[in-house]
């Protein structure tokens, strides 16, 4: 009668430890997928605050030269760099962007060399073929051809100032951020002339 005593040593069968360690690996797979999947989505969102932020602050900081810009040149492109040229009522200013670099020298009259450049952002990139530089003259209408409500005025809008149109692409880590931003040169107009001492700033072709 003893051996008829059931111990409850008989443990797990191999069938048995096998299909326990087959589910435990999906389940740990799943769980480190969703782990990822949230750093990863922290990461990006981080990426993109971070990017917003640094290019957000250094565009504040060109709104107030463009705002009182007396004058603005006409963007161009010599070798790899594009250029922008502007004056101001105290000085001169050049905006160059080169390999993914946007910078900002300043010179006073009469001189013709612009000082130590400034960096205003980094990581940048043209979008596309965009020019970034856009300098849209009084008079113009810009938006001639464009689809309605696109640009949030009519296609036979003319502005009384010049505008300052920067346009690129931001790269933080991972992430991309466009950027589009249009400044208004509150101090030019119609009558504002083409010519311009402070446009000997930019190098020949």
């Amino acid at each position: 009668m003893r051996g008829d005593v059931e111990t409850g040593d008989e443990g797990f069968s191999l069938i048995e430890v096998i299909v326990s360690m087959s589910v435990m690996a999906v389940v740990m797979v799943m769980v480190t997928g969703a782990i990822t999947e949230v750093y990863s989505d922290v990461t990006r969102t981080d990426g993109l605050s971070s990017a917003r932020d640094q290019i957000g602050n250094s565009f504040r900081r060109l709104d107030k030269e463009l705002r009182y810009a007396t004058w603005v040149s006409t963007p161009g492109q010599v070798g790899g760099a594009w250029y922008l040229e502007y004056a101001t009522p105290n000085n001169c200013q050049q905006l160059v962007f080169k390999a993914g670099v946007l910078t900002r020298a300043v010179w006073t009259l009469p001189g013709t060399t612009p000082g130590t450049a400034t960096t205003i952002a980094t990581d940048l990139a043209q979008t596309g073929s965009i020019a970034p530089f856009t300098v849209y003259a009084p008079g113009d209408q810009p938006y001639a051809s464009a689809s309605p409500n696109v640009s949030g005025v009519g296609s036979g809008y003319e502005p009384e100032h010049n505008q300052i149109r920067l346009r690129f692409t931001g790269a933080v880590a991972k992430t991309t951020l466009p950027l589009d931003v249009l400044f208004t040169a509150q101090n030019t107009n119609r009558n504002t002339s083409a010519l311009n001492d402070c446009s000997k700033g930019r190098p020949s072709a």
